[in-house]
């Protein structure tokens, strides 16, 4: 009988040091999300506290319409109304960038092993590497955002744009 509740004790503890842990963990979570003018919706893996010389971020997408390309990179956080730049990766026709992505199910018939397509229901994953320079820019001092905006064949148009604000530590 001892053992048994020794057993149960023991259980009961480790159970509510995991329920009080996962609380703790979730709120530690820096990941972000915005809305577009469409709906579309940008979620970022960690928007806080990045390591400046370097790290990975997780950005997905979704409701994007996928006959519009975006391009997806760490970018000066615009004014409204005014074009994110300047971007880290700049414009990935290469895809020789980790800081930038291109996603676009219809790219011009030179791109189209470049660019990542869309998934179902406008839907995209992207994985960046992104740090708190952008040429002379320093993201510390500066604020910031992974920008998701319409690529280079509607390059004016403003309403595929998604700010998600990040910070460097």
């Amino acid at each position: 009988m001892k053992i048994f509740l020794r057993l149960t004790s023991v259980t009961v503890v480790l159970l509510a040091s995991l329920l009080l842990a996962v609380p703790n963990a979730a709120a530690d979570s820096s990941r972000a999300a915005a809305k577009g003018d469409y709906g579309q919706r940008v979620i970022v893996s960690e928007t806080r506290n990045l390591d400046p010389t370097g790290q990975r971020v997780v950005v997905r997408g979704r409701q994007f319409n996928p006959r519009v390309g975006v391009y997806v990179a760490l970018c000066v956080k615009p004014n409204e109304g005014d074009a994110p730049s300047p971007c880290g990766g700049g414009v990935n026709l290469d895809a020789s960038s980790q800081s930038s992505a291109w996603v676009s199910s219809n790219p011009p018939p030179y791109a189209r092993n470049l660019a990542t397509p869309f998934k179902k229901k406008g839907r995209f994953k992207v994985t960046l590497y992104v740090s708190s320079r952008i040429g002379d820019v320093d993201c510390r001092r500066i604020q910031c955002a992974i920008a998701v905006r319409a690529d280079h064949t509607r390059s004016q148009d403003r309403s595929h744009d998604v700010i998600v604000p990040v910070d460097f530590h």
